[in-house]
């Protein structure tokens, strides 16, 4: 994986709506080499698949990144069976330091206390830290009736072109496309490539990253490690409550993380950094697209 796959990723991962043209002309390929890219992306299962659910201001939620921390080995495996029991996790892993990460969504109106309580309770869970994420919240939107019919197309297929789309919906190419416009400008929905970056040619790891709040703030970071590291950082999960991110790098070889995470720690805003390795995670469909589920089935 080299940089222009991650940057088909990262654009797949802000619209997979985005069409090889647009992703080109950022890119400096011609749409054909894109296409392939993708293709390839696809196949190899990197891109596991697209989908489309709503935004977090429309549903109402907040997502949570917790790092349990557990008895041994043996207990890891049994602790996630529980934890994914849970319909406020979507994703849940076991972590090379020994710990296990989980990835939570909850409603406005629930008290996280709830996912801290339910995390400490379960046999083999030694310690939990919790973090609210820092992610796009996107708007509160009143979708129409001729957009809850083409929406209903989307989800079953969120690159589906235009002209199939108005075929089912028994609407025009044109008008398809003013209101696929509508929803993607809207701000209630996302558009996403649901990634598995193990299935690459790379190796994935994060750097647990605390950076001295006292000199820059989590976009100069962010922006620092894009600059510093380009090609080989992917994204971060940023923490609301403290100043800790996840950090997410691709490389080519499981030596290059080590050295790569010293050169991080080395830089002039960083206090602190800790490699980690991700194993496979067990996943759950997400309370946004759960949300958007309903809402399609209340409108037939």
């Amino acid at each position: 994986m080299d940089s222009v796959d991650i940057g088909i990723l990262r654009a797949l991962g802000e619209n997979c709506r985005a069409s090889y043209q647009e992703m080109g002309r950022n890119l400096g390929m011609t749409a054909n080499a894109v296409k392939k890219r993708v293709n390839k992306l696809v196949e190899s299962g990197t891109i596991h698949s697209f989908v489309v659910y709503m935004s977090l201001e429309m549903a109402d939620v907040e997502i949570y990144l917790a790092i349990i921390n557990t008895e041994g080995m043996k207990s890891e495996e049994k602790v996630l069976d529980i934890v994914v029991e849970d319909p406020h996790v979507f994703s849940a892993g076991r972590l090379s330091d020994g710990t296990c990460i989980v990835f939570a969504e909850y409603e406005g109106s629930d008290n996280v206390s709830s996912l801290e309580h339910f995390l400490q309770e379960i046999d083999g869970s030694t310690g939990v830290e919790i973090h609210k994420l820092l992610s796009p919240r996107g708007k509160k939107v009143d979708f129409k009736p001729l957009q809850l019919r083409v929406l209903k197309n989307l989800v079953e297929d969120p690159r589906m072109p235009a002209t199939e789309l108005a075929a089912k919906a028994g609407l025009t190419p044109r008008r398809i496309r003013r209101i696929i416009k509508q929803l993607l400008e809207g701000g209630g929905l996302n558009f996403v490539a649901r990634l598995n970056l193990n299935a690459g040619p790379g190796v994935i790891y994060y750097a647990q990253i605390i950076w001295d709040e006292e000199k820059a703030t989590h976009s100069e970071v962010e922006y620092w490690l894009e600059k510093e590291f380009t090609g080989k950082y992917f994204d971060s999960h940023i923490s609301v409550t403290a100043p800790m991110m996840f950090s997410l790098f691709v490389v080519d070889h499981l030596r290059d993380a080590e050295p790569l995470s010293v050169k991080i720690s080395e830089g002039p805003l960083i206090k602190s950094v800790k490699t980690i390795f991700p194993f496979p995670t067990k996943k759950n469909v997400r309370l946004q697209r759960r949300k958007l589920e309903e809402l399609l089935r209340a409108s037939e």
